[in-house]
């Protein structure tokens, strides 16, 4: 747990040495900075995974909808066996298609 208190201060440090450099040389500013550095840190890492969280939940929603357009179920067709005596023996041929495909003969 940390300080949110010391994790803004921190940070307003870090806007003024943004501004002008002189501020890292600063007595005042280099204590402040040395006694919330750990709950600057703490604060940081949690929204910075907060961030990484969101941006995973986006990316498996991504890729779910990509999985969803690649992956369809397949139509299955079994034709009747014709006279001949292999399709006799292991029965008629079967039609694979994807559900979006209209072969010539159906349209």
């Amino acid at each position: 747990m940390y300080n949110i208190w010391n994790a803004a201060a921190y940070e307003i440090t870090n806007i003024l040495i943004d501004f002008n450099t002189k501020w890292e040389m600063n007595p005042w500013v280099k204590a402040i900075r040395l006694h919330c550095f750990p709950d600057w840190v703490a604060w940081k890492t949690e929204r910075t995974m907060v961030k990484v969280d969101q941006q995973i939940k986006d990316l498996q929603k991504e890729m779910q909808i990509e999985h969803d357009k690649k992956y369809v179920t397949p139509i299955i067709r079994e034709h009747k066996p014709d006279q001949s005596k292999a399709q006799h023996l292991l029965g008629g041929t079967l039609q694979i298609t994807a559900p979006w495909y209209k072969p010539e003969d159906q349209k």
